[in-house]
């Protein structure tokens, strides 16, 4: 989360702002600053889908069917995961999520990356067993919480089972959506570690109004890892 993220907060939905309605928001979030860094800051809101420009010298936070998309940023060794297993096992089912990915949505941001490959079940040993012969380090095989909290190390390659029903990305093959994204890091004992929980309705509030989310696939997969009920409250819905 962004300096200039709390300004958005005290923006009304459906309200029109001028170019100098939001200089002074800005300033009065962070007054230390310089003026080009407030014309930079409304650039960076207006690129990322924060804010759409309506019309001349007119900007109003985007309702929902024009957020964005959410589309992870990944480091360039889970890239190249990616990139190597599909090479290698071109019909296996996976998706990948590494811990710097929630920097989007943290106060507090995760600088040393763990990597979750989740892999269908059957094939999951065998792209281990591949990535420890193409000499990749630090590598676990499902490990309980307390093997992965003895032996973690930056960068470590965690593999695990892909959850059954899990939402999987159609556009971009093995890209995590952030349904899944969401809900995993509430219900998967091994994430949940690597940050504090005190964050979390941070991060339910910052994704929901940054990006486009399907509420209905959201709990579909929260009901599959029978974590409906609290995954509700996080994301304020009594959609069934």
């Amino acid at each position: 989360m962004t300096w200039y993220d709390n300004a958005l907060k005290s923006l009304e939905t459906g309200k029109s702002y001028s170019h100098k309605a939001l200089l002074s928001e800005l300033k009065r979030i962070n007054p230390s600053l310089s003026s080009n860094t407030y014309h930079w800051a409304i650039s960076c809101m207006i690129q990322s889908g924060k804010i759409i420009k309506r019309g001349y010298d007119e900007y109003t936070l985007p309702d929902e069917k024009h957020l964005p998309l959410y589309l992870p940023a990944y480091s360039e060794l889970t890239l190249n995961l990616i990139k190597k297993i599909e090479e290698n096992y071109p019909y296996v089912e996976f998706t990948v999520f590494e811990t710097t990915l929630m920097n989007d949505f943290l106060n507090h941001m995760i600088s040393q990356n763990t990597i979750f490959l989740q892999i269908k079940k059957d094939s999951s040993i065998f792209v281990f067993r591949y990535l420890q012969e193409a000499g990749y380090q630090n590598i676990m095989y499902k490990p309980t919480k307390k093997d992965f909290e003895l032996y973690w190390t930056k960068d470590s390659i965690i593999i695990t089972d892909l959850i059954t029903e899990a939402p999987l990305n159609t556009s971009a093959q093995h890209f995590i959506v952030l349904e899944k994204m969401l809900v995993d890091i509430y219900t998967d004992k091994l994430i949940s570690t690597t940050f504090s929980k005190s964050e979390l309705p941070n991060i339910f509030e910052t994704a929901k109004t940054s990006y486009q989310l399907d509420k209905g696939k959201m709990l579909r997969y929260a009901r599959r890892r029978n974590r409906i009920e609290e995954i509700k409250k996080l994301i304020n819905t009594e959609d069934k």
